[in-house]
């Protein structure tokens, strides 16, 4: 437990010394997408310099990676949910999440999203084009720190499609830090 918070620490403190766009926002990668994807733009994981990929299994060869800048030049959607369930109603925007997986070209149909805490969820792709669910790095207005939701959640309109109607928070993964994209 230790090692990770120290991971965890150190992975923090380097993102926080990137230097900031001129629109205030992060220019660090924040989002890893590999697998079964036809768009590549960086090299192999490095055990050594990406500890917490390690800790958490993720390993590949390739990977398309993309940056708060490249999110905020897509589509804005928000959606106002309740998270937790329950929870206040809050204004979460960011793209939709099929505008950020075509970025990589997905040739794969099953995701596996994994948060900065290691949660990993599977997610079907066919319901994200079914549903017009975003990849939220803003929460009322503000980004989405690090050590809340950020640095972007899954945010999926269950208050207005009548499909989601009682969705658990199972497919909420929040401090999303990569996406693996599997064949089956």
């Amino acid at each position: 437990m230790t090692r990770w918070i120290i991971m965890l620490a150190a992975t923090l403190g380097l993102m926080a010394c990137e230097a900031p766009t001129n629109n205030g926002e992060n220019s660090a990668d924040i989002i890893t997408i590999y697998g079964a994807i036809a768009t590549v733009d960086r090299g192999p994981m490095d055990p050594q310099t990406e500890p917490l990929f390690n800790t958490f299994g993720i390993e590949f060869d390739a990977a398309c990676v993309i940056n708060t800048a490249a999110l905020l030049t897509l589509e804005q959607h928000t959606i106002r949910a309740d998270f937790p369930a329950g929870a206040s109603v809050r204004n979460f925007s960011g793209p939709l999440l099929r505008d950020v997986m075509a970025i990589a070209v997905p040739t794969g149909q099953t995701l596996v999203v994994t948060s900065v805490d290691g949660y990993q969820r599977e997610i079907d792709l066919q319901r994200i084009y079914d549903h017009d669910v975003i990849l939220a790095v803003r929460m009322d207005g503000d980004p989405l720190p690090m050590g809340g939701f950020g640095p972007a959640m899954l945010v999926w309109p269950r208050r207005t499609d009548p499909a989601l109607t009682g969705m658990s928070d199972d497919d909420w993964s929040w401090g999303v830090i990569a996406i693996e994209v599997r064949e089956a």
